[in-house]
């Protein structure tokens, strides 16, 4: 039943009410985080015609919380107390996301939150920005992420300039209807973004003069 995790949450919150500071004594926490595997591949600069710097991951509001967040109901977000992300979702969602972009773009170069500074040629580069708007399980029973990202290109001789601005809006239903369901179904979730935001990287720099 998809209602049957959102009632589990909204029960385990208001046990969490009514045990008070017993409670804490009582649970032990969880930790999760996305399983994405690490695959051998290496990269030279030589082979690739094109560097992408993807920045930090921005999450709006208290999405970059540590607790797993769940959408009770249209204004109101909860936080899990007990069931909690293993580093903050800003740096594990960067790193998903680099090595998704990495893997998908074969002729770029895809560095994460370094500087592009090293000889005249480097200078000139793109650049990712994500803004999650939502990063959480709704009451329907699906993992819900969506936001927008930004394309930019900075020059040597130019300067940085925006290239693009792409909204986006994915559900994907649970996978199981708990904790470690929600989690697997985020990054699936995650994962699908970041393929279409590759695929629509190939497609600008086609369409565009600057390579």
């Amino acid at each position: 039943m998809p209602y049957t995790f959102i009632a589990k949450v909204l029960i385990a919150i208001s046990l969490t009410l009514l045990t008070g500071c017993s409670q804490s004594l009582n649970s032990s926490i969880e930790y999760y985080q996305f399983e994405q595997a690490i695959k051998p591949i290496q990269r030279n600069s030589i082979d690739t015609s094109t560097q992408l710097r993807i920045n930090t991951v921005t999450l709006r509001g208290a999405l970059n919380n540590r607790g797993i967040a769940m959408k009770i109901d249209n204004n109101q977000i909860n936080a899990a107390n007990y069931h909690l992300w293993s580093e903050a979702p800003d740096q594990m969602l960067t790193a998903s996301s680099h090595q998704t972009l990495f893997t998908a773009l074969d002729d770029w170069m895809v560095v994460k939150g370094l500087p592009v500074i090293t000889d005249k040629d480097q200078q000139s580069y793109y650049e990712l920005e994500y803004e999650l708007h939502h990063f959480y399980g709704d009451k329907q029973g699906n993992a819900d992420i969506a936001g927008l990202w930004r394309l930019y290109y900075t020059s040597f001789e130019h300067g940085r300039s925006l290239q693009a601005v792409h909204y986006f809006s994915e559900l994907t239903p649970l996978v199981e209807n708990d904790y470690e369901g929600l989690v697997a179904s985020l990054e699936k979730t995650w994962h699908t973004i970041n393929l279409q935001v590759a695929a629509q990287l190939h497609t600008i720099k086609r369409s565009s003069k600057i390579h």
